[in-house]
């Protein structure tokens, strides 16, 4: 059996405040993995970090090959990595409904907006949150937005013309 290809390499330092981040990861392709530790040991600054929304100090990020960070000279913005994470606090924008936060991604890569609210209702009705389409964060309960996060995440990984 051939060796599974490695999707995820995340291997980087970064000091943040009194956090000093000393990173290893790989992650094979179609493989879970599960990031564990205590509270302040660096788990979502690791998130962020691979999500573009923190710059590490040294090393590199790589996602198929792609290298994301490698200070100095390389860093794809947070908008153009091909990738979506739902952080617990959900972070879907507050003034958008359900349906347009999940078509948010689609959009902001050249899908019509009809398109991409045809394919956020198709995706909505899939996780069981199609009656709250409407809906504005604040008035979903937590799974609902955790539903929501989740499928505008999931989202942020197709192509357009694979969505």
């Amino acid at each position: 059996m051939a060796e599974p290809r490695v999707s995820l390499d995340a291997t980087f330092s970064l000091r943040l405040g009194s956090l000093d981040l000393d990173v290893a990861l790989v992650a094979p392709l179609r493989a879970v993995t599960a990031v564990l530790g205590p509270n302040g040991a660096g788990k979502t600054t690791l998130l962020r970090a691979i999500g573009g929304s923190v710059a590490i100090d040294a090393g590199a990020i790589t996602l198929d090959g792609v290298t994301l960070d490698r200070p100095p000279g390389v860093f794809v913005p947070q908008e153009q990595r091909r990738m979506g994470i739902v952080h617990q606090d959900h972070l879907l924008f507050p003034h958008l409904s359900a349906l347009d936060n999940v078509a948010f991604g689609p959009r902001s890569r050249g899908m019509s907006a009809r398109d991409a609210r045809g394919l956020a209702t198709s995706l909505l009705a899939r996780v069981g949150v199609a009656s709250h389409s409407g809906a504005k964060p604040r008035a979903l309960s937590g799974g609902q937005a955790q539903r929501v996060a989740l499928r505008s995440a999931l989202l942020a990984l197709r192509t357009p013309e694979r969505a």
